[in-house]
């Protein structure tokens, strides 16, 4: 299985504003929406709950959950709950690893 990346649309349809155009990949697996911090911040979606969420690597957190978030993609649109990652999601290399720094496919 590989990686799919893909433009997706958001926005926040409780403060009528604009959808703004993302480039997110896709995950099969994954039971809820991830949204980065800021862009979480700066739609100001209201957080409904706080929950302990399970990553792909077993590590677990608690992180805020957020509603309204309304997502089109592939032309397709719905309102969605989404997880709030606060960390920041760029991957840097591990000069010391011993793994390729490329996925081969």
């Amino acid at each position: 299985m590989g990686i799919i990346y893909t433009t997706i649309k958001i926005r926040n349809p409780l403060t009528e504003s604009e959808f703004i155009e993302l480039n997110g990949k896709v995950d099969t697996g994954a039971t809820l929406l991830v949204l980065p911090g800021d862009v979480a911040k700066k739609f100001s979606f209201p957080k409904i709950r706080r929950e302990i969420v399970k990553y792909a690597n077993e590590e677990t957190a608690e992180r805020d959950i957020v509603w309204g978030v309304e997502l089109e993609i592939c032309g397709r649109k719905g309102m969605f709950e989404a997880i709030v990652e606060p960390r920041s999601l760029a991957i840097y290399p591990n000069p010391r690893s011993d793994l390729p720094m490329a996925e081969i496919e």
